[in-house]
């Protein structure tokens, strides 16, 4: 996300609580629209992905993987916060483990 100046921070934290609580009902169709919509709202910080579907962890790890975002990822009581990101089939591997509670 490019930074805007005219956003006050409400803007930007209400950005990212609709992000937070359109990834528990993404589907592999929206996944295109909803890494934009990543793109748009998120610029840093935490993350919360409780409850969010395969395909929106997805599109979160594949935005950071592409180095334009470091977050930290929620998950209930857990936080990741990964340095580098795999490539490929270990990055699903990665949001798979992560969903099922395995990592």
């Amino acid at each position: 996300m490019t930074f805007d100046p005219l956003l006050t921070e409400d803007d930007t934290e209400n950005r990212k609580i609709r992000v937070e609580s359109l990834g528990r009902i993404v589907k592999q169709i929206q996944r295109p629209h909803f890494e934009k919509l990543i793109r748009e709202s998120i610029t840093s910080g935490v993350v919360d992905i409780t409850d969010w579907t395969i395909e929106a962890v997805r599109a979160l790890l594949k935005i950071c993987a592409e180095g334009t975002l470091r977050v930290t990822l929620k998950d209930g009581t857990r936080y990741f916060m990964p340095v580098r990101y795999p490539k490929g089939q270990m990055l699903e591997s990665l949001a798979n483990a992560i969903v099922s509670g395995d990592w």
